[in-house]
């Protein structure tokens, strides 16, 4: 049976004490963030959430989150409805999360980052769960594709934004969304679903644009989420595989015909200027794109093996050493990703609802975000 209201936290007064608080500034936290959300139960229990994401090691079970926040025998099942099944926001509170951010000092966002999280899963039945090459494990496995945007400021790159990919097996079966509540605007092609995620949260820091990251070695489809980057006026810097076709572009009239960056990086004359560079830039643009428009760089860097690593980039007029901050920034996303799955637990998320998911994520990224401004300000 659904809970219309969790039971709130129990006071002290009637035998189930609140244990002893280790973040006694969380509460201010927790009331920008979270003071979207319309019951005040509701917020006391994504403030306990928080606190018990904060400081419990190990895995993140609903019972030992509760265990260690409260002694109340009833706070595993409220908790698990708070995640679950209680009505909320997600979006609010994440905007909530990027505005307390601001609060903080420092400069606004300088760069956002778009990273992919593999979180491993049991049965067919959570939602988005399919199987995918796992890049991190080397191997096919059953699996959720979460894609985190992370905006990167004062304090590193933090995860404000999610995407919880929707196959399009599950898309074709309308019973199956249903039983965990994904709707029908959730689905689409990954290059798509990627692009709205970053609209979004790119939408919620209005003002100078500040240029997109992401390693797209990931993304089956990365040729189109590249198209649709190149055609808006978003600034971006993508590492790409050597599969992907560009054109290069040249002071001739006549149009060169497309090639993978493998193809053009090994002309004789593109190698030779590569090997006499530590970093080689070339003028290129997509397939398909109007003649003079859509134009971009490839940067490559030589590995001592031979192969490359590349990039593309519409920020035709920045210094090359002013763009090696944003070519480090998938990396530095990544290690993100690893920190919330090993110790905030991003994958221990006992549920299969599409937006208890959701509530999940929110509530991570808040307690990894909080732990590291709180560090930086220490």
């Amino acid at each position: 049976m659904t809970l219309l209201h969790e039971p709130a936290p129990r006071a002290c007064t009637d035998g189930h004490r609140r244990k002893a608080r280790h973040t006694p500034r969380l509460r201010p936290f927790t009331e920008t963030v979270f003071g979207c959300l319309p019951r005040a139960d509701q917020r006391r229990w994504a403030e306990l959430y928080i606190e018990a994401l904060l400081r419990t090691p190990g895995k993140k079970s609903v019972r030992r989150l509760a265990e260690s926040v409260t002694d109340s025998p009833t706070a595993s099942q409220a908790m698990h409805q708070f995640v679950n099944a209680s009505p909320w926001d997600w979006l609010a509170a994440r905007q909530g999360l990027l505005r307390w951010v601001e609060q903080q000092g420092g400069p606004a966002v300088t760069a956002w980052t778009l990273a992919p999280a593999f979180i491993p899963k049991r049965g067919r039945h959570s939602a988005g769960v399919h199987r995918r090459f796992d890049p991190l494990l080397g191997r096919v496995s059953n699996c959720q594709l979460g894609m985190v945007m992370l905006a990167t400021g004062a304090h590193g790159p933090l995860p404000v934004d999610w995407s919880l990919y929707i196959p399009h097996g599950w898309a074709a079966d309308s019973p199956l969304r249903s039983k965990v509540r994904v709707p029908d605007d959730a689905c689409g092609p990954l290059w798509s679903q990627a692009t709205k995620l970053l609209r979004r949260a790119v939408s919620w820091s209005p003002g100078r644009q500040a240029p997109v990251t992401a390693d797209l070695s990931w993304m089956p489809d990365h040729e189109a989420f590249l198209a649709c980057l190149a055609r808006s006026e978003q600034p971006f810097l993508a590492e790409v595989p050597d599969t992907v076709h560009v054109r290069r572009v040249t002071s001739r009239p006549a149009d060169l015909p497309a090639l993978t960056v493998r193809q053009l990086l090994t002309d004789r004359g593109t190698a030779d200027a590569a090997e006499r560079q530590h970093l080689l830039s070339l003028p290129v643009a997509l397939p398909g794109a109007p003649a003079g428009r859509a134009r971009l760089r490839l940067l490559a860097q030589r590995r001592p093996d031979g192969s490359a690593r590349t990039w593309l980039t519409n920020l035709l007029n920045r210094p090359l050493p002013d763009l090696l901050p944003l070519m480090r920034q998938p990396r530095q996303a990544a290690t993100v990703v690893t920190t919330l799955s090993g110790d905030f637990g991003l994958q221990d998320f006992e549920g299969r609802s599409f937006p208890g998911w959701h509530h999940h994520t929110t509530l991570v990224s808040a307690a990894f975000t909080y732990s590291q401004v709180r560090a930086g300000s220490a």
